[in-house]
């Protein structure tokens, strides 16, 4: 049965509402695999309790890439595809805010 997001925690809710935009995110800077992982995420989040240990592993890593923790390692695929974003595209701040709006819910 799907969840009450009307008793959801701040974290599912703010995922659910921002599906859309996180995959996008996502496949800018992760690839289709990191897209895939963020739609798994929010299936998850849909359908089980959003505290079971691999729902944190996703949000860490979720976080972890939107906050841009592995463009620095050049044998990760976020390296290339961070390099390839212009700095003044306006895509910069959306994912500056999914990001800032991902750790206030889970704060």
């Amino acid at each position: 049965m799907p969840r009450d997001f009307l008793s959801a925690p701040p974290h599912t809710a703010f995922i659910v509402a921002n599906a859309a935009a996180l995959c996008s995110a996502a496949a800018l800077l992760g690839g289709p695999a990191a897209e895939a992982r963020v739609q798994r995420l929010v299936d998850d989040l849909c359908l089980m309790p959003s505290m079971a240990p691999r729902i944190c592993r996703e949000l860490d890593a979720l976080e972890d890439l939107l906050g841009l923790e592995h463009v620095h390692d050049f044998d990760r695929v976020e390296a290339e595809r961070f390099a390839a974003i212009a700095p003044m595209d306006p895509v910069v701040d959306e994912i500056c805010l999914l990001f800032e709006g991902l750790r206030e819910a889970r704060s």
